[in-house]
């Protein structure tokens, strides 16, 4: 991609950081907000529902970490 000098401009570096920093912090708000999007959605589990449900013991068992 070729482009002309009059569509350049230049960005002092600690502007640049901020704008990404900034970016880094606005994904990472977007993705929170879905994730609690989807978690009040799923309603856990219930009738009909294939999902296994464990006890803490359970889980702590399976991977090993049972004190």
């Amino acid at each position: 991609m070729t482009s002309e000098a009059v569509e350049m401009i230049t960005v002092p570096r600690a502007e640049f950081d901020a704008m990404q920093a900034e970016l880094k912090r606005l994904r990472r708000e977007a993705a929170r907000d879905v994730a609690l999007t989807a978690m009040r959605a799923d309603r856990g589990p219930g009738a009909g529902d294939e999902a296994r449900v464990f006890t803490r013991e359970q889980l702590a068992e399976a991977w090993g970490i049972r004190a």
